[in-house]
């Protein structure tokens, strides 16, 4: 008899370390996603932790591609966990004065007196750096639902394994906790980049996010909902932009 678990999703985690360059593979099919992870056992429920994205910019369509996504997540079966998205715009000080590292789009050569004014400010901020107003955009309260729900299910006794898919470091505590209850915990990591250490020092298993995967499990271009609806991916995750 194959064991039951249920499965833990780190929603912008997983964006930012496999979709967002991948825009083709954005219409993931979560739980489709799941048991190819756990081929050996029968998938519980699936969590999903994400915030409301809030627009960039005037004409940002990012919070309606999203919503668009959420609604096949639940019509699928899985349970959406939602958190907070702040936007704020902050003081913080320049790292490099190279134009390529600056600013991007990076400034045209002929801009000669806006690299001047550039170098005066500068020169003027010695010994200290310049400052710039930036754009801060940040998901807050996911990692904490995340290891919440984990923590409620293994202490209610409801599970004895658990997938979670994540590369946030922060959530190696709750993860070790799980597993000295008895729970076996596998990690998946979405991002190459993404430093593993810690999650792999608390999880029972650690790998990588294979894009194979990724790729395999997409819904159709256009979903039917069980009450006969029919949602649409998004035109702009149809573009492909193969990458390994």
């Amino acid at each position: 008899m194959k064991p039951t678990f249920n499965a833990y999703i780190d929603g912008f985690n997983l964006y930012k370390g496999s979709l967002e360059r991948r825009p083709e593979c954005k219409w993931l099919d979560i739980v489709g996603l799941c048991k190819s992870l756990e081929p050996d056992a029968n998938l519980g429920r699936v969590f999903y932790f994400t915030a409301p994205v809030k627009s960039r910019f005037v004409g940002d369509r990012a919070s309606d591609r999203q919503a668009t996504y959420l609604r096949v997540l639940e019509h699928s079966g899985v349970k959406i966990v939602r958190g907070k998205f702040r936007k704020d715009a902050r003081w913080h000080r320049l790292a490099s004065m190279e134009l390529e590292e600056f600013v991007q789009p990076v400034l045209a050569a002929h801009l000669g007196l806006t690299r001047l004014a550039i170098k005066g400010s500068w020169k003027s901020a010695k010994p200290d750096v310049p400052m710039t107003k930036v754009v801060i955009l940040g998901e807050k309260g996911s990692d904490v639902n995340l290891a919440s729900y984990l923590l409620k299910d293994v202490y209610r006794g409801d599970i004895d394994r658990a997938l979670v898919i994540t590369g946030d470091s922060d959530l190696s505590i709750p993860i070790l906790f799980t597993k000295s209850e008895g729970v076996t915990v596998h990690v998946v990591v979405p991002g190459d980049g993404q430093n593993s250490a810690s999650l792999k020092s608390s999880a029972s298993s650690l790998i990588r996010l294979d894009v194979e995967l990724l790729r395999n499990n997409q819904f159709p271009d256009s979903y039917l909902t069980p009450s006969g609806g029919n949602i649409q991916k998004p035109r702009s995750w149809a573009k492909s932009h193969p990458r390994k």
